[in-house]
């Protein structure tokens, strides 16, 4: 299982989603680019807030998962505030 995310903050997801993750899902790996996901494991892309997530990064990472066709997961992260 290969699991693309998409988070909306700058810095704070990057640093706490891979700690949780690893708790969660132990037997996943990141990779450091999308393109070298193989099996277990996951991207991370930071989608510089919002409103630039929305309006240029989804669909530019939803077209990366379609193409590079490893993914079994796109998962998009926003905040609540």
């Amino acid at each position: 299982m290969n699991v693309y995310f998409i988070v909306e903050g700058r810095r704070t997801e990057k640093k706490v989603y891979p700690v949780w993750l690893s708790h969660l899902i132990p037997n996943l790996q990141r990779v450091t680019y999308s393109f070298e996901a193989k099996e277990n494991n996951y991207y991370l892309f930071n989608g510089n807030g919002f409103p630039a997530l929305l309006h240029n990064h989804l669909r530019n990472s939803i077209e990366e998962v379609n193409d590079l066709a490893n993914y079994n997961y796109l998962v998009l992260v926003l905040d609540v505030d």
